[in-house]
């Protein structure tokens, strides 16, 4: 019998090679969301890190103290302004799943049908084994009952 052979193979390469690039561009999308993510815990910390100094000063001039709320305001302003960056990078990330969701499940599919060709080979191939073994059997039969 011959070698097996999958007529869609390369149509399952090409699945394969779509999911690989669609996976890159979702780690790309889920980067930017985490890069945004990161900023957010940054001016969060210094923030808290402010208002820390303020708590811990005891003799802070009123200068210093209305820089440091004109700080705390622009930085409360830099949150909003990263959250709502990070809800465009998070709305990017979930399309960038979906596609990369929809890719799997057509390489999969693909998959699914080379496993059953695979099986049905096997099957053929064993017939295939079975009848050639009979046919020897029975050569091997009828050789030793003419004599």
């Amino acid at each position: 019998m011959k070698k097996f052979e999958f007529k869609l193979q390369r149509l399952l390469e090409i699945r394969q090679k779509q999911e690989d690039n669609q996976k890159i561009e979702l780690a790309k999308a889920s980067g930017a969301y985490q890069l945004e993510a990161n900023k957010k815990i940054k001016i969060l910390d210094n923030i808290h890190e402010l208002r820390q100094k303020i708590k811990d000063s005891k003799n802070m001039s009123l200068d210093t103290m209305r820089a440091y709320d004109i700080l705390i305001q622009n930085s409360d302003t830099a949150i909003n302004e990263v959250e709502r960056e990070m809800e465009k990078k998070r709305l990017v990330m979930e399309e960038e799943l979906k596609k990369y969701t929809e890719l799997k499940q057509k390489r999969r599919a693909v998959e699914i049908l080379k496993e059953k060709a695979i099986k049905e080979y096997n099957i053929k191939a064993q017939k295939e084994e079975t009848n050639r073994l009979n046919e020897i059997g029975k050569n091997i039969y009828l050789e030793h009952n003419k004599e």
